[in-house]
């Protein structure tokens, strides 16, 4: 369990999110400042990948969306393929949460040059065709969900039927 102590007060953080000392949550603005303290603590460049991959993980559930792209980027500097095909889907949510879908597709069409299309997964066409949504090129992103879909056999992940039904509503197929 990982402490901290900002304005005078402790606080630990269990898994995902910080906790006071009475094992209450803290809002979101806290958490954010927390998350900024605490990585300002750790050398993300001694880490191993899985241990940055799981600590951006941690910032990425608690929305602190830069912070958890820096350690995505840290590991994916550094990582095998396997890993990297992890990776992508999160960072690319990441750029997302951040309002930068451009930089997702970027990263998308980058991952499909470097490693072809071996690195595709369903998670990261669903995360693409979410991007491809947030940017109003519904093609696209339909192209993105067909492929993620035969992909899966059939057995589409909730995000990938949210993603097509945002299709299917600008379209008016509903």
């Amino acid at each position: 369990m990982e402490k901290i102590t900002y304005n005078g007060k402790e606080y630990m953080r269990n898994g995902m999110k910080w906790f006071d000392s009475s094992y209450v949550v803290v809002h979101q603005t806290l958490q954010d400042e927390l998350n900024k303290l605490y990585i300002q603590s750790i050398d993300l460049t001694q880490m191993d990948v899985d241990a940055v991959v799981l600590e951006g993980d941690r910032y990425k559930q608690t929305r602190s969306f830069g912070l958890a792209i820096r350690c995505y980027e840290e590991a994916a500097s550094r990582c095998d393929a396997d890993t990297m095909s992890c990776i992508l889907p999160r960072i690319t949510s990441c750029y997302r949460g951040i309002n930068a879908p451009e930089r997702a597709i970027e990263l998308f069409a980058f991952a499909k040059r470097r490693y072809g299309a071996g690195i595709m997964n369903p998670a990261l066409l669903t995360s693409a065709a979410a991007a491809y949504c947030d940017m109003r090129q519904y093609d696209n992103a339909r192209k993105c969900c067909k492929r993620a879909y035969a992909m899966c056999n059939g057995r589409a992940s909730e995000e990938l039927k949210s993603v097509f039904g945002r299709i299917k509503k600008e379209y008016g197929e509903e």
